[in-house]
């Protein structure tokens, strides 16, 4: 009258299989949805070991995202920061999350949003490519190549 365990395995085993393939489905979905568009990062002197990353990131789907974190083999540490106007001086500061507004694209760039990269290991050659990993909120990824410039223009109200 009941099926047998080894029958119960079995089907528990392809309920499993058939959740972890659509959940995967899903979190490919979200970077899928990302046109990410002009990346690059700030050539600095080879003393100074921090940069920026900067680009246009072009929310394709039709529900809001969540840039959550970014990495590099090319620094010790990377966070998603933006500037904020104290008082008449600007301050950079770490955020959490970039907003990923559904049909928006979002610019980060010198003065506003953008990615901190720290400890960074070796000099970055203008006209070099960086591998920067971008995380979603949903843990889905994509993979960019910034290139590293020189930025003549320095940040609002900065050389």
């Amino acid at each position: 009258m009941y099926p047998s365990l080894p029958t119960v395995f079995a089907v528990f085993g392809a309920v499993l299989a058939f959740l972890s393939m659509s959940t995967t489905a899903l979190a490919e979905a979200v970077a899928d949805r990302i046109t990410v568009n002009d990346p690059y990062i700030r050539a600095v002197p080879p003393v100074v070991k921090t940069s920026a990353a900067f680009m246009q990131m072009q929310n394709n789907g039709d529900a809001e995202y969540f840039l959550v974190d970014a990495s590099t083999p090319a620094a010790g540490a990377v966070e998603l920061h933006m500037h904020t106007n104290d008082d008449g001086v600007m301050r950079m500061r770490r955020i959490p999350h970039i907003h990923l507004p559904p049909g928006k694209t979002v610019s980060l760039q010198p003065g506003g949003l953008h990615i901190m990269l720290f400890d960074l290991k070796a000099p970055l050659n203008e006209g070099i490519g960086i591998p920067i990993l971008l995380t979603f909120d949903d843990g889905s990824q994509q993979q960019i190549t910034a290139k590293v410039r020189s930025v003549q223009h320095g940040m609002k109200g900065q050389h």
